[in-house]
Parts: structure tokens; sequence; C-alpha cells
């Protein structure tokens, strides 16, 4: 473990004999801790739901590249610990839903875990590395029991609350957006359904299959996602509000779990690939801003946001366009690109 072994040993026993261990009573005692790094500043932690449900962890567990971090979960952190000898694994803490989380998994919300902060970024794009985990695996995929997870994100430049935890195609994660099918249903009312993004899904076993159910090297967890990355682009220096949030859905019973990797919160410069085929310069003397395109791509728009998040303009391209800023107010706008290949922003100073 790292920087808070200590802690973790003060404060909760446990389960030495696994190759995932938690740990931490209070969660806003190892929150900042656990997911900061040398680029980003994390204050004003606070945290809803029960308190058992979350947890720093360090593992070396199969399928799941994270060696430390917070693990969130939707009843008790401990019933991640492997090996995954249960079909059924799960606790309901009674803990209320999350509206937010409500409307993205289209049914009702049960045993939230919301972690809330600020964050001050000191690169143009902030990042969040985790990995969701469900113990409804298989048996309810295509069901009402599609539990989900959330990363919500506000501050200057963004408009409103910004769901940022998605797959690359830009759907949220949720049991019923990321999984292997259903190939046999459950028996019990829910039919047999295909994989959805299945590239992006880990089987885990089912709770009863070797050699998940006899090694503690795996989670208790029946399946898993890749590790996913949540980006935005943001403002140096800045402070943005961040919301982590999962929930049950359709009743409180089987868990499902986030890892966010030990240091996994950063900002840097972007490396999407729109780059390589898109420019944004601005020219202060004719107000002029210019984005060039070298090679054509498929439904680019582009939008001029100011500081409160306002959009000013927005509109599709196909070729090199320019802006004319010249009727605009003095002061600080972001200029944004977005494609199917990812999302470039330009700061610009009227």
């Amino acid at each position: 473990m790292k920087h808070l072994f200590s802690l973790i040993i003060a404060s909760q026993s446990f389960l030495a004999s696994s190759q995932l261990i938690t740990g931490g009573n209070n969660p806003t005692d190892f929150i900042a801790n656990a997911l900061s790094s040398n680029n980003v500043s994390i204050s004003n932690v606070s945290y809803s739901g029960y308190y058992g449900a979350v947890s720093y962890f360090s593992a070396n567990v199969q399928n799941m590249p994270f060696n430390s971090g917070l693990l969130m979960t939707t009843g008790i952190a401990n019933i991640a610990v492997g090996p995954n000898n249960q079909a059924n694994a799960g606790v309901d803490n009674t803990n209320p839903g999350y509206n937010q989380l409500t409307s993205i998994v289209g049914a009702p919300t049960y045993n939230a875990s919301i972690i809330s902060f600020d964050v001050i970024p000191y690169g143009d794009t902030l990042k969040i590395r985790y990995v969701f985990a469900s113990e409804e695996y298989p048996e309810y995929v295509c069901s009402q029991f599609g539990d989900g997870f959330a990363i919500y994100i506000s501050g200057p430049g963004i408009i409103g609350n910004q769901n940022i935890a998605h797959l690359p195609n830009g759907v949220p994660i949720t049991l019923n957006n990321v999984n292997g099918g259903n190939p046999g249903g459950t028996g019990s009312g829910i039919s047999a359904c295909a994989a959805t993004n299945p590239q992006y899904f880990i089987d885990n076993g089912n709770g009863n299959q070797a050699p998940y159910n006899s090694s503690n090297s795996y989670l208790q967890f029946d399946g898993l996602t890749v590790p996913l990355t949540a980006k935005s682009a943001v403002i140096p220096g800045q402070t943005y509000q961040i919301i982590l949030a999962i929930a049950d859905a359709g009743d409180g019973i089987f868990d499902s779990g986030v890892f966010i990797e030990e240091g996994g919160i950063t900002a840097g410069i972007d490396e999407n690939t729109l780059d390589n085929f898109v420019s944004i310069t601005y020219n202060s003397s004719n107000q002029l801003a210019t984005i060039k395109i070298t090679e054509y791509q498929d439904n680019l728009t582009y939008s001029v946001v100011d500081l409160s998040g306002k959009t000013m303009e927005q509109s599709k391209i196909a070729e090199t366009t320019s802006i004319d800023l010249s009727d605009y107010a003095s002061g600080m706008y972001l200029i944004r690109v977005e494609g199917s290949k990812g999302q470039i922003t330009k700061k610009v100073v009227r």
C-alpha cells in the first residue's frame, strides 16, 4: 500500500489474506490524498451516503490494473474482496438514491454514494481514471436493475453540470450500456439479450465458476469495465466542482462499485487525435479566430463560450473557418472544436 497504509491499519482492520485490501472509516480523511496528483489541487471534500460504502483500497487482482485508490460502492466496500464465490453479493444499506443518476439509468435509484469536491487544475484538460464493476452482471443485464455511475463537472467555461463519465462513443456508464450480454436470462422475467459495447467489458465469472470462485486474486464483482478516462476541457488555475456518484437501480440488493485510481485525477495537455487535423489560432490585432482543418472530419462543431458557461455562438463546420470576435465584449473566451475524434479548446482574451 502507499501513503495511506498507516491510516488504514489505525482505522479499520482488513482482510490480509486477500489481494484486494480495503480500509478507512471516514472518507473525507483520505479522498483528497488518494485522488489528487501533483498537477491538481483538491479541497472542500464532502460525502453523502453510508460511510461503510466507500473505502481506500490496495489491490493486486486480475482484470483491474489499479494498484490503489478510492472504492465507492452501493452497499459495503468490503464485499468487493474476492474470490467471486457468491452469485448475489450485496447489502442494502438503506440510503436514498440520487435523482441525477435516476434520469441516466431510467429506473428508481437506491443506496447512492456521492462525493463532491473542488478541484483546481494546472493544465487545460482534466482527467479522471476509473473502473466500473457490478454484481448485477450478467443475470440482470437488460433489466431495470441497471446500476450506474456518473462524474459531473461544473465551473468556468462549462455549461451547467456535465456528466463526463461515458464510453468513447458518448454512452453513459450503466450496467445496460456496457456488458457482455445476458445469454441465458435469469428465469425471473428477464429475457436473454446480446452484448452492448462488449469491447469495454471484462467478464469475472458469475459466482459459481472457476477459477474466479476459488482464487482471491479475483474481485467478488461478476464483471467490470476496462479502465476508462473521463475528460473535460478546463481553464488552468480556475476552480471546478466535481461530483462522483454511484447508485443501485431498480432495487438496493446487489452491489456495484467504482474504483478511482490513486493519483487518477490529473490535468495536462490533451493528446486526443483531433489535434492532428484541427488547430485554433487567434489574431488579437483584428479579433479573428481561425479554425484550420487540414483533413476533413465528420460531424465537427465549434462553439464560443464565455467564462460564465454561456454559449455565444455554435455551428457545424467542414472546412477552415474564421470567427469574428470584434463585436464581443472584452474578456476571456473559450473556442472549442468537437468531433468524433475528440475535443480541443483554445482560451482567447478579447
